[in-house]
């Protein structure tokens, strides 16, 4: 190789034992004093000759750490190549290296660890072709991915088939197609806007938001509501999903969404509040009522309360067009059945008018723990405000906001 070092990469899947680069390049006056001024090493053996002639080496001599800074512009231009992160390396200072000696480095494949992302290296120095440094380096290679921001429904089923692929993959069950399309294309309320990562053509992780319609005062609050979190399996080490989910939220928050919410299950929810800044709701459940306990439920006002629109025809309409399911309205509730019973999937307050001889799923507060003997299983809301003027407002939770997917 010559002198100039032309920049290259080679993916670490195809990095194999006993592949070897080198370089070379002669040693000046101009080098030695250059390197002496970034390391802070002015050592007279390598910059006054006078002083060099009484030492045992008769000349001046180079610095033996700028021999072993060769090594990584092998790895860091040729192979692996750019990206690539220094993890060790040992060395040996064999013999002096002077000034207008020919420096070969050569560098060559001893292990791959394609799981670890770590290639090790026996590092050689030569003059004349003989050895004055070697020693061995470890090197670790980050996985680069090709970065998707969707925000067009029409861009979105281009990309469908490998969506659901990785559904199936993370979640070990078959995504149905007209929930899907529902959620995402049929969704009235805007675009989505959906993050994918690739690894060269593979999908390897997917964060997505559906816009929704709440409402605060009379006054209509445009929102996103988060949606499957997936990263292939092999990829959940690379803190892909922090990184997709902040892309997302600066995305919503230019076209001016006003928060992201959603419910979050008890294993992701730590990785939301922690890593994602969200706020989080974590003493709701689902508490079982007969009727009559229904009517001695106590009432709580919601009037100042950020909730779910149902004032807004469309957005109702596509809420309660969710596929496979049956939802209905009553007076100011919606219900929908559930194993026999009849979840409250939007809280009216007044139950006067249900059915007497029915039970009740409905989502309750920790401010209402006075009924967890009636608890079916525990529930947590979360949210990230994009606007800060509704920092302080208290959210209305219902299951209409998670019964989604």
């Amino acid at each position: 190789m010559s002198k100039s070092l032309v920049f290259n990469k080679i993916p670490l899947e195809e990095i194999e034992t006993g592949m070897s680069v080198r370089y070379s390049q002669t040693i000046t006056d101009a080098d030695v004093k250059a390197f002496a001024g970034i390391s802070g090493d002015r050592n007279p053996v390598h910059l006054d000759e006078k002083y060099a002639k009484s030492s045992r080496f008769k000349n001046r001599i180079a610095h033996g750490m700028m021999t072993a800074s060769y090594f990584s512009a092998l790895f860091g231009t040729k192979i692996p190549g750019e990206g690539c992160v220094y993890t060790h390396q040992s060395l040996n200072f064999k013999k002096p290296v002077f000034i207008n000696d020919t420096v070969e480095a050569v560098v060559t494949v001893t292990e791959v660890d394609i799981e670890k992302r770590r290639v090790k290296f026996k590092t050689v120095c030569k003059v004349d072709n003989k050895i004055v440094t070697d020693g061995e380096a470890e090197l670790y290679v980050p996985v680069e991915f090709k970065k998707i921001m969707i925000n067009d429904k029409n861009e979105l089923l281009k990309y469908k088939t490998q969506i659901l692929e990785l559904f199936e993959h993370s979640f070990g069950s078959k995504m149905d197609e007209n929930l899907w399309n529902w959620a995402y294309i049929n969704n009235p309320n805007e675009n989505p806007i959906v993050s994918l990562y690739y690894d060269g053509e593979k999908l390897v992780g997917h964060y997505a938001v559906i816009p929704i319609k709440f409402i605060h005062n009379q006054k209509n609050l445009n929102a996103v509501l988060s949606m499957t979190t997936m990263v292939n399996s092999a990829y959940r080490k690379y803190g892909i999903f922090i990184e997709q989910a902040n892309e997302v939220y600066d995305k919503a928050t230019e076209l001016g969404y006003k928060f992201v919410c959603g419910f979050p299950n008890k294993k992701s929810a730590p990785g939301f509040k922690k890593r994602l800044d969200w706020t989080l709701e974590e003493g709701l459940y689902i508490a079982n009522f007969s009727y009559d306990e229904l009517q001695q439920l106590d009432k709580k006002t919601y009037s100042s309360s950020i909730s779910f629109n149902t004032q807004d025809k469309e957005n109702l309409e596509w809420r309660l067009s969710k596929p496979n399911q049956n939802y209905f309205k009553n007076v100011k509730n919606i219900l929908k059945e559930f194993e026999g019973n009849f979840d409250i999937v939007f809280n009216g307050v007044d139950f006067s008018n249900l059915d007497r001889d029915k039970k009740y799923n409905l989502l309750l507060d920790h401010s209402l723990d006075k009924y967890l003997d009636k608890k079916e299983f525990d529930y947590i809301f979360g949210y990230r405000l994009f606007d800060i003027s509704l920092d302080g407002l208290e959210f209305k939770k219902d299951l209409i906001i998670s019964d989604v997917f």
